[in-house]
């Protein structure tokens, strides 16, 4: 007995009708958690990516040469240059780079701090603007005792006093400190101050220095004073 055969047409239909369940597309498989690694993943490179040319990036720092003594005017051949990561972008701002090296040639800054050989160089070491008064620098030998017991420094104020035969006159009032050399020494040794003068009180200086005992008192905020007369070195009976 033939079996029941079933109509082939039929059978097309309900295969068009329900189709097999195919692949699915790459976007339908991600989930949200995945976008979030990827996302993650990137950030993350960009970062490592930044650093990694940060650390790359370098900058050029003046140094000195030789010595730059306080008072003195910057020149051709005083600067070599170091070469410093931007770790710290705050730093390098106090720092003197080829502009600012090739502006204080051509303006003549003066030293204001003796920096040592090989020392970087800041903005704080140099006068950027001429001085009109044309100030002299001269330095002062004298004992921590007479010097404010050492504890001057650059930028101080200063009234520079001449005591001769027991009597005690100004040599000059108000005088910007330069440079303290021997100032970090706990044990003695040389100790130097360098001030500004103009050219009478270069002169009143270097009298007193051979005539008298100099004290140096500091006036850094003090009210400015005006003596009643300076310290005449021609004049045997004053201070």
């Amino acid at each position: 007995m033939a079996g029941i055969v079933e109509p082939t047409t039929q059978r097309s239909l309900d295969s068009v009708g329900s189709p097999a369940p195919g692949k699915r597309g790459l976007l339908s498989r991600i989930s949200l958690g995945h976008v979030i690694m990827i996302v993650a993943g990137l950030v993350a490179f960009l970062l490592v990516f930044s650093l990694l040319r940060s650390r790359g990036e370098a900058f050029l720092v003046a140094t000195a040469v030789v010595e730059l003594r306080a008072g003195t005017t910057v020149a051709e051949g005083d600067f070599n240059y170091a070469s410093l990561g931007a770790t710290d972008r705050t730093a390098l701002g106090t720092l003197l780079g080829p502009d600012q090296v090739q502006q204080a040639i051509d303006e003549k800054w003066v030293v204001t701090r003796t920096v040592p050989a090989g020392d970087p160089v800041r903005m704080s070491d140099f006068r950027t603007d001429a001085d009109p008064s044309d100030l002299r620098a001269m330095s002062i030998p004298i004992d921590r005792g007479h010097a404010v017991a050492g504890a001057l420094q650059a930028g101080d104020s200063i009234d520079v006093i001449v005591v001769r035969k027991g009597i005690a006159s100004y040599v000059a009032t108000d005088v910007e400190v330069l440079d303290v050399v021997g100032a970090d020494s706990q044990f003695g040794g040389g100790f130097s101050v360098t001030v500004a003068l103009d050219g009478s009180g270069s002169l009143r200086l270097a009298s007193a220095l051979r005539d008298g005992t100099i004290d140096l008192a500091r006036a850094t905020g003090a009210a400015q004073i005006d003596p009643a007369g300076f310290y005449d070195p021609t004049d045997p009976g004053t201070g």
